[in-house]
């Protein structure tokens, strides 16, 4: 069994990668990244806010979910990032959904992995 992840491990790890890929995208790139209906800019803030509301909730279905199988964890994650890539269809240019859609992917993916509950359990001794 792996060692426990800290949860202020995976919110920091899974902001880190979240900005990696907006500077990526944004700044160097030159993405005009907005979304919506009037168009909103994804900025920063966004992107951080954003990725620590998403840890903190899977976090609190984690522990919802801790007396089933991770097998449960693993398809709730899966029914949540699908629903969750139609959001960045409403990017404004293809260059916006696919960054959109590399930020929503990048967070999920590190989220599941990191929170994943055969890591949060600890080993008895």
């Amino acid at each position: 069994m792996s060692r426990p992840v800290p949860v202020w491990l995976v919110a920091v790890t899974a902001t880190a990668l979240a900005l990696a890929v907006w500077v990526l995208a944004v700044p160097v790139g030159g993405v005009d990244l907005s979304a919506g209906t009037p168009p909103q800019t994804v900025g920063v803030a966004s992107v951080v806010v954003a990725t620590l509301v998403v840890t903190l909730a899977a976090w609190g279905v984690r522990t919802l979910l801790r007396r089933r199988t991770p097998v449960a964890w693993w398809v709730t994650c899966g029914a949540v990032l699908a629903v969750s890539l139609l959001g960045p269809l409403g990017g404004t240019s293809p260059a916006a959904v696919g960054t959109l859609v590399a930020l929503h992917l990048v967070v999920g993916v590190t989220v599941a992995a990191g929170l994943d509950p055969r890591r949060a359990r600890v080993r008895a001794l």
